[in-house]
């Protein structure tokens, strides 16, 4: 019986389209009223309504809403494709269709079984198939169907065709009382009403928010049926005419099934896939059958008479539509389900995106992505650490999956993924594939974590270095250097205190430690210099600045009214950029205008623009531009040079001020 139901499913969406296009073509060649060329439009629009049924089915076989929506999915199509010949034959007389009056019996019932059926049960045990409170109605609705299902079997005329005797129709008070049964049709406003009420009422009572948008969505339209029978009431108490309102009834019945269809996909109630794949093949299949054969068909009948037509366009379709249906499958398959059938093909995009990241922030999400893509999942991150590093997609509330990351013999983290639904799972295959990704992943993983971890250390490095720069410099500056001066001036004062007969021996050796005093002290001067250029301490960065602006061309300068305290690494960085950008702006572009801006928030940002002629074409980066860019990267930022437009050239640094010891 389990392999029997998936056949039969698919089974019934395949009539449902078979019965919806015969019913096209019936419309197309035998003589009908327009009212049936309207209900054939809503026969193939409400196509939607079997494939939401066979969609809850392949989730859930034991779900009554699934078979509910597949009935009426099916009953509809089959009642119009029943109803167009019958008014043919009655209505023009055409002999050549066999037996109306029992195609038009099939018709009434097969509508019985669509709208009424998806606006009593459809709604009410929608979408987990259970009734709670609502046993009451149930009865109700139960009583309804079987009085529709009696009156459309057994009333004493055809009710479409009230002229014509029904053959299995009941005679006499019996057929009174059936025909009588018509009032039920009245009913069935106030009792669809009763239904979307009661769904309306359950979506406010559920606690998960994904399944309560749901079911409020669906609730909502479900009221469009209870709309339609208002107004086939209306109209059939004041005109009398309430044929066309059939219509109307029909594309109410597909609003509930569309919305459930939106409901089911956006909040992952089901697995729609699978059903979608086959629909979206077999439906292009079809389309691509009929077209070869209507073209092949009318072009050898221009030239050739008989039969020959036909089967040449038969055979030349069926040869056309073999090689067709892998390509389709495999485009479907893709849109549908990524590329899970093709695990080279995901091995190949991981790797393409993996060498075109351009940066190592970069990497891990392009990992991500290719895993989302491949496997169609909603949500995809990569752990590591306890920290998610990377992600693609928002979380859904879907089924997880989490798959290690092994490297070196032991796991570093782990791979996260979502599903669409409850009903959508991984297979054995896909685990597969999960798992020589997440070895994959897990190299770029630790790639990215000891190189972050590498930047880290040398920027702690060089933050640290310049800070005990700093402090040596003061040191020296403020400590050893005036005593060293201090030595020098003892020395002269040891000079002059000496008796007039001390002898030139004690002199010369005076002089010569005076001298090596002052050189001490020019050592040490030279010493705190290199360490650290004293004008940043003297006159702060943005002072310091606008010095080396008025020196190098009087640049104008822009910078914040008040900067806070930099660390000494950032405040170094950002004052030998500036300086070699003015030095190579004052060499190659002389007397243009040049702006030095600099803005300080989580990080500080120096540009520096000239108005001359820009950097040429291909250009190779010398020891200044390179030595800038080396400065950012110390950090953990970045320093770009390139042309200003409309002219000139603009240097951009971004340099973190979280690079602290």
């Amino acid at each position: 019986m389990d392999r029997f139901l998936p056949f039969l499913v698919r089974a019934g969406v395949a009539a449902a389209a078979a019965f919806a296009a015969c019913a096209v073509a019936l419309v197309l060649t035998v003589p009908t009223g327009w009212l049936q060329v309207l209900l054939t439009v809503t026969a193939v629009i409400f196509l939607p309504v079997v494939l939401v049924g066979a969609a809850v089915i392949e989730s859930d076989r034991r779900n009554p809403v699934g078979w509910i929506f597949w009935m009426a999915g099916i009953a509809l199509p089959l009642s119009t494709a029943c109803g167009v010949p019958a008014e043919a034959a009655f209505g023009h007389g055409d002999g050549s269709i066999p037996i109306p009056a029992v195609l038009s019996i099939i018709g009434d019932l097969g509508a019985v079984l669509a709208v009424p059926l998806i606006g009593t049960f459809g709604v009410l045990l929608f979408p987990d198939g259970r009734l709670g409170g609502r046993r009451g109605l149930a009865r109700v609705s139960i009583a309804a169907l079987i009085g529709l299902s009696i009156w459309a079997l057994f009333s004493p005329d055809l009710i479409d065709f009230s002229t014509v005797d029904n053959p299995i129709g009941a005679g006499g008070t019996i057929g009174g009382l059936i025909d009588a049964l018509v009032i039920v049709i009245l009913l069935m406003a106030p009792l669809t009403a009763l239904t979307s009420r009661a769904l309306l009422l359950r979506s406010r009572t559920t606690e998960d928010p994904a399944l309560r948008k749901g079911i409020r969505l669906a609730a909502r339209w479900s009221f469009a049926i209870p709309l339609a029978y208002l107004a086939c009431a209306v109209a059939g108490l004041s005109t009398g005419a309430t044929a066309p309102i059939t219509a109307a009834e029909n594309c109410a019945a597909l609003a509930i099934g569309l919305a459930s269809w939106v409901g089911i996909v956006r909040y992952g109630l089901f697995d729609t896939r699978t059903v979608v794949n086959r629909a979206l093949v077999y439906g292009a299949l079809t389309a691509a059958l009929v077209g070869m054969y209507l073209t092949v068909s009318v072009v050898l009948g221009v030239y050739f008479d008989g039969v020959a037509p036909g089967v040449v366009a038969t055979g030349a379709a069926a040869l056309a539509v073999l090689p067709l249906r892998d390509v389709l499958q495999r485009r479907v398959n893709r849109m549908l389900y990524g590329l899970r059938d093709q695990p080279g093909a995901v091995f190949t995009q991981l790797g393409d995106r993996l060498e075109a990241a351009a940066a190592l922030d970069d990497i891990l999400p392009a990992a991500a992505r290719t895993v989302a893509d491949a496997l169609r999942s909603p949500y995809v991150a990569i752990e590591v650490g306890g920290e998610v590093l990377a992600a693609a997609g928002r979380p859904t509330g879907g089924a997880e999956e989490i798959v290690a990351l092994p490297f070196a013999g032991e796991t570093i983290g782990r791979l996260l993924l979502e599903t669409r639904g409850p009903g959508d799972r991984f297979g054995r295959a896909d685990q597969t594939l999960l798992a020589g990704l997440a070895r994959q992943i897990a190299v770029a993983a630790r790639t990215v974590t000891l190189t972050t971890a590498l930047q880290h250390s040398r920027e702690h490095l060089v933050s640290a270095r310049e800070e005990e720069r700093r402090r040596l410099r003061r040191d020296l500056h403020d400590g050893l250097g005036p005593t060293l001066a201090g030595i020098a001036l003892g020395i002269d004062t040891a000079r002059r205190a000496l008796p007039n007969g001390a002898g030139p021996a004690t002199d010369e050796m005076l002089t010569g430690l005076r001298r090596e005093t002052e050189r001490a002290v020019a050592e040490i001067r030279r010493i705190a210099y290199d360490l650290r250029p004293p004008i940043l301490d003297e006159l702060g960065l943005c002072g310091a600045l606008r010095e080396q602006a008025a020196r190098l061309g009087g640049a104008v300068v822009q910078f914040p009214p008040v900067v806070p305290v930099l660390p000494a690494a950032v405040e170094i960085a950002a004052y030998r950029i500036v300086v070699e950008a003015l030095t190579n702006a004052a060499r190659h572009a002389p007397g243009a205008p040049v702006t030095v801006s600099l803005a300080v928030g989580a990080r500080v940002d120096v540009e520096i623009a000239d108005e001359g002629l820009g950097i040429p074409d291909g250009f190779l980066a010398g020891v200044g531009i390179t030595s800038m860019r080396e400065r950012a990267v110390e950090l953990g930022g970045d320093c770009t040079v390139g042309r200003r437009l409309p002219r000139g050239t603009l240097v951009r640094a971004h340099l973190p001020i979280g690079a602290t010891p």
